[in-house]
């Protein structure tokens, strides 16, 4: 309620996840509904048959009911762009600690340890830079090209995959066919996954993607869990088929405790949060007071999920 002026949260109901449960609560005049993809289910537009337009507020939208939310004719929309900053910088925090080996430099710290790797104070080499590294972008929406802008600040070499043409100038290479993903794998240091979930993207990054990329290679899924094998990450990380990983989002959620993915020592796991820092509620009280202003002008709302 606190993102939107008052001349037009005053016309809105405000309701948490539970509310929406209560039946006892009258929506029959509900036009627009702004929430969780999880709400949009058939029981929920069933009581609102005044029902024209949906707000994600994510980006992802499979959760949805899609197929009742297209045969009803409600227009879908999502939040796409509003964490792409905040993702942008986790996925460079993550290349980062791989790159500044920051597990063994934190644990030196707790351990007192004065380490320089067994090389000379003065004349050793003791970590990765970014710079002139090649990261490989599978997915050039808004997440993937505030990645590349700050990859491009680094000096990295950058390559995508995406199926919007692109000339945007930070990309060294652009590909716009599934086929294409095996070469991206194969030339890059670090690959950053920010595809949709779709069937063609489950289990994308499988056995066989591992054996395309390079073994001191680092693997970032920030997108959706069941795009990358879980499994086959496994092996891919215990058996050094790449160097390093760092996760997000998983197949389950949260990480099942018995997960062999928390006993590997070259993963990073966060918990489905690489969005979640101090801007995007700006950013997505900005977008829901612009579609608020389009849809009462009669004018197109952004981000227009075409189902």
């Amino acid at each position: 309620e606190y993102l939107l002026p008052s001349d037009l949260s005053k016309e809105i109901l405000f309701l948490s996840d539970e509310d929406f449960s209560d039946g006892s609560l009258d929506f029959s005049d509900v036009e627009v509904m702004v929430g969780q993809p999880f709400l949009m289910q058939k029981t929920l537009m069933d009581r609102m048959p005044k029902l024209k337009w949906l707000q994600d507020t994510g980006a992802g939208f499979d959760a949805a009911d899609c197929r009742e939310i297209k045969r009803r004719g409600i227009v879908l929309t999502n939040s796409r762009g509003v964490m792409s900053c905040s993702i942008a910088e986790d996925v460079m925090l993550k290349m980062l600690f791989f790159a500044r080996r920051g597990r063994e430099v934190e644990q030196d710290k707790k351990d007192h340890h004065w380490n320089m790797f067994g090389q000379d104070q003065w004349m050793c080499k003791c970590y990765t830079d970014l710079y002139g590294k090649t990261l490989g972008i599978l997915g050039y929406g808004s997440i993937g090209y505030e990645i590349a802008l700050r990859a491009h600040a680094f000096g990295m070499r950058i390559i995508a995959f995406g199926l919007d043409k692109c000339d945007d100038g930070l990309l060294d290479a652009y590909y716009g066919d599934m086929k294409d993903i095996d070469t991206i794998l194969e030339q890059s240091d670090f690959v950053s996954v920010n595809l949709p979930l779709l069937d063609a993207t489950r289990h994308l990054i499988n056995d066989a993607a591992f054996e395309h990329m390079k073994p001191t290679s680092m693997l970032i899924n920030v997108a959706r869990g069941p795009i990358v094998d879980e499994e086959a990450l496994y092996r891919a990380l215990k058996d050094k088929k790449i160097a390093w990983a760092a996760c997000d989002v998983f197949e389950k959620e949260p990480l099942p405790a018995d997960s062999p993915l928390w006993d590997l020592d070259n993963i990073f796991i966060s918990s489905h949060k690489a969005g979640m820092g101090d801007t995007w509620t700006m950013f997505i009280g900005r977008l829901i007071e612009r579609n608020l202003r389009h849809y009462q002008a009669g004018e197109p709302l952004e981000n227009v999920i075409d189902l």
